[in-house]
Parts: C-alpha cells; sequence; structure tokens
C-alpha cells in the first residue's frame, strides 16, 4: 500500500510512502503520519492511498499514524480546495488546519440542586458564614442550565473545596450531560412571515439583514436538528463567539461546543474529533471552526459577516470564511447576518447571487447624536459626561467605545513623522506612561527604549487616546462608578470567559471597550453607547475606511436598546457619520458605491496584494512582465510597514479569475512572492 502524504513544508506536491503491514489497519485518509523526509522526521497528511506509484527506486516508509486527531475525506478535500483557491503551499496549509492533540475531558457538571425559593432562603446565612460557597452559589444563579466546573473556575477561581460543600449540603449536585439528540421539544411556527424549513431542504444562500438576528438563528438551529443536520455558527471574535454559544445553550436542547483560537490545542482537538464521530450537532465558532469535520452539515451561519475579522490575514491560506463558507454546504442553507452588511455582499444581493431577507425588528433603529469636537474637549465633551450623568443616576450603565486599545492612539516621530509601528504585526505601538515604555497590542511584546525604530529619534509625539486613558478619565469624571475595560490587554490577562461574565452580569457602571463591544445583541441594563475617538478610523488610509465607520457606529448603537447613541467627531458632516445617524444604510451604500466605482474598487473590481523582499525586484518591472498578457492594474511597489525590507504590490482586475491567473503567473517569475487574494486591507 502506497500512502501520499502531504508534508508541512511550503510545497504543493504530496510524496509517496510505503505503508508497512503493521500500519496498514490504523491509516487512512486525513490521518497524520510520521515520516523520514530528506533525513529528518517530518510530520504529514495522508492525502490518498493507492496500490501503485509512478516513482523509480526505492520508497521511505511511514513510521507511524497518530492515534490524535484527523480529518473526514469531506473536510480534507474542502481544506485542500481552500488551499488552492487562495493560492497557498497545500503542505503547509493543510497541516496547519488540523490540532495535534485531543482532550475528551470535558469535567465535572453541576446544578443547583433545589428549587429557587429553597436556594435563595438560604444564600443570605450561607453569606455570612462561607462566602466562597455563596459566590459559587449565585454563580449557579445566574447562568442557563448546569455549569462545568471549567466554567465555575474561570469565573471565580479555585472552587473545588466550596463546590463539594455546597454538594454535601444539597445545594447543588452533579449531573451527567444529557445525550446529544435532535431538538425534538422545538416548535417552529408556521405563520411567521419568513419560514426557513424550505430552505434547509435545498441548498439556499441568504443574506439576513436586521437587528435582533439571533431568536431567528435558533429557529434555524433547532430546524437542522430537527431534520438530522447538523449547524454551525461562526462569530467574527472570541467574545462575540461566547455569548453566542450561551444564547444557543438555553435555547437549543442539544449540547453547543465551542471552537477557537483561545482554547488550547487539546480542547480543540477535542471538539475536533467529537465533530468527526458525528457527536457535537452543534458549534459555534471563530473561522477556523468552517474546517471542522462536521458530517450532514446543512447550517453554516455567518454572523456579523461583514467583519474583516473574518479573513485569514496572519498567516496562509489567506481565506475569508465568508467566501469560503458557500463551499462548505453541499445541501443546506448559508446564512450571512448583518445589520449593516458588507458592500460587496449587499451588491451580490442586488444583482441576485444572495437572497435578501429583511427581518422586521422588534425595536426601531437607534438614531445617533452626533458632538461636534470642533467646540468641545475630546474625549468626554461636555454632552457626553451630562448624558453619562443622568445615565448613571438613573441606576443605568454606559458604554464608551474607542477605536484603539492603548493609552494613545499612536505614537508618531517628529523627525521622520512616521507612526512607531511593531515590526512583526505591522500596528501601532501603545505606550504605556506607568512603565515608560512601548509595547504591541496584538503580539505583546515590549519595547523599552523610546525611539523612533525608522530614523532612530527620540523625539516622539503621542496622539489621540486610547482605551487606557478613556479609562483613566472616566475614572477621574465620575470616581464613585465601577469602571471597566475590555481589551486585547484585559482579555489576555483576564480571559474571554471573564469579559463575558462581566458583560451578560452587568458588572460595570461604565464600560470602556475597544470595536469588539460594537457587535452582538443589545444588552437591557444599558443606557447610553458612545463612540470616542472615532475619527482615527474615518482617516485610515484604506478605501474601506468610511464603510467601517458607518458599520462600527451602528453596530455600537445597537447594543442600547432603550436610551441613547452619541459619537463624538471632529467631521460630523461627513455622509458615513450622518447616514449612520440617520440609520440610513442604503444612502450609505450609494454614495460608497459611486466613490469606488469611480476608483475602480471592490464590490467593482477584485483585489490581490503581492508581497516580497523588495531587492527581488525594486523597480517592479519584474513583476509588469509578469502581468503584461493580463487585463489588471499594477499599483507599487510600496514599503510594507510590518515587515522592513519588503514591498508590496496592489493588484486590480474586473473578475476574480483574471486576477488569480496573473497572480499565478507572478510566481512562476518570482517563487518566493506572497499572495493574498481579496485582501482585507490594503
Amino acid at each position: 500500500m502506497i500512502a501520499q502524504v502531504l508534508l508541512s513544508l511550503p510545497i504543493d506536491t504530496a510524496f509517496d510512502f510505503l505503508v508497512p503491514e503493521t500500519l496498514r489497519s490504523s491509516i487512512a485518509v486525513g490521518k497524520r503520519v510520521r515520516v523520514r523526509f530528506r533525513a529528518a522526521e517530518r510530520g504529514g497528511i495522508v492525502l490518498s492511498l493507492s496500490e501503485k506509484t509512478e516513482h523509480v527506486g526505492e520508497l521511505e516508509r511511514v513510521l507511524d499514524v497518530s492515534k490524535g486527531p484527523a480529518f473526514s475525506p469531506e473536510a480534507l478535500f474542502f481544506s485542500v480546495c481552500v488551499a488552492e483557491r487562495y493560492l497557498a503551499p497545500l503542505g503547509l496549509a493543510v497541516n496547519r488546519m488540523l490540532p495535534r492533540r485531543a482532550s475528551e475531558e470535558k469535567g465535572r457538571v453541576f446544578a443547583v440542586a433545589q428549587s429557587l425559593g429553597e436556594v435563595s432562603a438560604r444564600l443570605e446565612s450561607l453569606s455570612r458564614r462561607a462566602p466562597r460557597q455563596a459566590a459559587v452559589l449565585r454563580f449557579f444563579l445566574t447562568v442557563p442550565g448546569p455549569a462545568s466546573e471549567r466554567e465555575v473556575r474561570i469565573a471565580l477561581g479555585s472552587v473545588r473545596a466550596p463546590l463539594e460543600g455546597l454538594v454535601r449540603a444539597g445545594l447543588v449536585r452533579e449531573v451527567v450531560p444529557s445525550p446529544v439528540c435532535p431538538d425534538e421539544g422545538a416548535t417552529v411556527p408556521r405563520d411567521r412571515e419568513t419560514c426557513w424549513a424550505d430552505r434547509l431542504s435545498r441548498s439556499s444562500r441568504v443574506l439576513l439583514m436586521g437587528k435582533d438576528r439571533w431568536d431567528t438563528y435558533v429557529e434555524l438551529v433547532r430546524e437542522a436538528l430537527a431534520s438530522g443536520r447538523r449547524a454551525l455558527a461562526l462569530s467574527p471574535e472570541i467574545l462575540l463567539a461566547r455569548q453566542l454559544a450561551t444564547h444557543l445553550r438555553g435555547c437549543v436542547k442539544s449540547e453547543v461546543e465551542l471552537y477557537h483560537s483561545a482554547s488550547s490545542e487539546s480542547e480543540r482537538g477535542g471538539v475536533w474529533e467529537r465533530a468527526r464521530r458525528g457527536e457535537a450537532r452543534v458549534v459555534v465558532g471563530t473561522r477556523s471552526a468552517l474546517f471542522l469535520p462536521l458530517p450532514s452539515l446543512g447550517l453554516v451561519i455567518v454572523d456579523e459577516e461583514q467583519d474583516r475579522s473574518y479573513k485569514q490575514e496572519e498567516m496562509v491560506p489567506h481565506y475569508h470564511a465568508r467566501s469560503v463558507a458557500f463551499d462548505r454546504v453541499r445541501e443546506g442553507l448559508v446564512l450571512y447576518g448583518s445589520e449593516a452588511p458588507s458592500l460587496e455582499s449587499f451588491h451580490a444581493a442586488e444583482a441576485g447571487k444572495l437572497e435578501l431577507a429583511r427581518l422586521a425588528s422588534s425595536r426601531p433603529g437607534q438614531a445617533i447624536r452626533v458632538v461636534d469636537l470642533r467646540k468641545e474637549r475630546a474625549p468626554l465633551s461636555e454632552p457626553l459626561e451630562s448624558a453619562m450623568e443622568m445615565v448613571l443616576a438613573a441606576g443605568r450603565q454606559v458604554i464608551l467605545g474607542v477605536n484603539l486599545a492603548g493609552y494613545f492612539q499612536a505614537v508618531l516621530c517628529k523627525d521622520c513623522g512616521r507612526p512607531l509601528r511593531c515590526p512583526t504585526c505591522g500596528v501601532s505601538l501603545s505606550y504605556r506612561p506607568g512603565r515608560g515604555q512601548l509595547s504591541c497590542y496584538l503580539c505583546g511584546k515590549v519595547y523599552p527604549g523610546l525611539l523612533c525604530g525608522e530614523c532612530g529619534s527620540r523625539s516622539l509625539r503621542f496622539v489621540g487616546m486610547g482605551s487606557e486613558r478613556v479609562e483613566e478619565v472616566a475614572r477621574e469624571r465620575f470616581p464613585k462608578a465601577r469602571v471597566a475595560r475590555i481589551d486585547l490587554e484585559t482579555l489576555r490577562t483576564s480571559g474571554e470567559e471573564r469579559a463575558v461574565e462581566q458583560l451578560l452580569r452587568g458588572e460595570f457602571d461604565i464600560l470602556v471597550a475597544t470595536p469588539m463591544i460594537a457587535k452582538g445583541q443589545a444588552l437591557p441594563r444599558v443606557g447610553l453607547v458612545a463612540a470616542v475617538g472615532i475619527d482615527a478610523l474615518l482617516a485610515l488610509p484604506d478605501f474601506r475606511a468610511a464603510e467601517w465607520t458607518y458599520q462600527y457606529l451602528v453596530g455600537l448603537a445597537g447594543r442600547v436598546a432603550d436610551g441613547e447613541a452619541m459619537v463624538e467627531t471632529h467631521y460630523p458632516e461627513h455622509y458615513a457619520i450622518q447616514a449612520a445617524a440617520r440609520g440610513d444604510y442604503e444612502g450609505f451604500y450609494r454614495r460608497e458605491c459611486a466613490e469606488r466605482r469611480a476608483l475602480s474598487y471592490p464590490p467593482f473590481s477584485h483585489l490581490a496584494r503581492l508581497v516580497l523582499l523588495a531587492k527581488s525586484d525594486p523597480t517592479g518591472k519584474r513583476i509588469s512582465a509578469a502581468l503584461a498578457a493580463f487585463d489588471v492594474e499594477v499599483l507599487g511597489p510600496s514599503p510594507l510597514a510590518s515587515r522592513a525590507g519588503h514591498a508590496k504590490f496592489l493588484l486590480k482586475g474586473r473578475d476574480e479569475e483574471t486576477v488569480r491567473a496573473a497572480c499565478l503567473a507572478v510566481r512562476k517569475e518570482l517563487a518566493k512572492v506572497e499572495v493574498d487574494l481579496d485582501p482585507a486591507r490594503l
């Protein structure tokens, strides 16, 4: 038997290896194996099995077959197609998708053992003599249904002894999770204006536009389970994925799995294997969950489909989950959900490539009050501060949305004028006043010297206000308020689970948060949301800046159901801000489309970004020669801020296949060029 193996190397070729008799019973397509290649042991994925080889000479043997996670044939085929579509090296791309380890341990699960009245009656006395037990008991009273020991530990720290005490007292009992089964108890009203059952019976692509979409997601998941299918819901960020999973767990009679990068590799591997065995029926995750080997997948939901986090920018393959989701479902429904869809998706709906469904909202759109910062101070203007005082006095909550993390929004060099960026990530560095150092909020790397990385100057200028500075100002202005902050740094130190609990329980009076907060359902206790520092987003050097601004403002305003939304800006007349203030998506869409059509940007063209060492083609002559036969426009070369010594080119073409063919021609001319089709940002 011969195994064709994709090695974990930046190559497209699968190599033949001989399968010894001792491994024939355990080897299969999609499994990870260990082989010897060029005098070194390497891992790889079995792409196919056959009885013949075209290799001349003796073959190396397969050394071992992993007992860890494996691809299903269908998931492997999908992964290969994605890698090929985005011109990524097959070996490297496919091997990265498969977790190496799997943990099947899910931990003990507990539930309240007595009625709510009995528990409440004993809670007061328990608070005096056993405060840790009381804290654990309060946790169970705030979550829907049972909770695992791990969930309680993440929220409250070490809880083994308090849990055992509550079990002995008969207040909490250990339970066995119900076996996974179809949601047979679900009943779906048939008199709805929009009925989804027929869509699940055939291949369908729908753009669902409107607020309060999660109840529709529940209905769709129930129908998928009742028909024997599996459901996958994607969220752009981990924080929102956890909130959506919590919502589904309270509504669907099946276990809901979570799959995202913040979980350990063994935890991800456990979900992967439960999916492959057919035990996982509902999964909520970020973009990588698309590659899970879910059999009979009948529903894929892409919530907040407009979010740029769906684009894989950090490593190959540079896929866009919104685009490849269509290829993941053979028969069933792929649903995009958004209140402010991407221009590409709405344009596709207008062209008939997507079915547009508008969701009638139970609440009116939230108008946004615009504060002109040319006449006010920042970050808390007088109108905003007055509104905060009124909301807090009424016992309600305030959310301040800030564009960037850190103390200042940017650190600029006075001599060369360039912003200081992380060489690894390409994002602006944050200044930490208490430590007197610069750091990257994305990768966490610290730069102790206050120096410009380009010219070495110590003459720096600090501009804008990041989330840390706004938090500090809020504490100064409202010393009696509970002020909390959610950004990448706090998530890294406190954990996503703790942030979700903080949001759902409302453990704050004023919450300062980066744009991740501007997604999801309305929070009932919130009486005011305000966008602070929005001008930095509007001024980004990208053709999508106005679109991102509109989407951010609409999303942030959607977090308040009954209250006020505000935005502070130096550009109150800008069409994106004015359209967001009115909730006029189609007005914004028409204006933005006119701008993009004139400059030939998506959705009226397709783009590709090419990155290579600047010295490989300093003038761009080799790339221009390779592209001479293709109807594409070439912009560049320009320096790449995130990678010293590299240059980037931007290709524009009318159709996707022309741009892809042009990129293939460049790869033949320059072997080490990196291709990013339809980049999320320039």
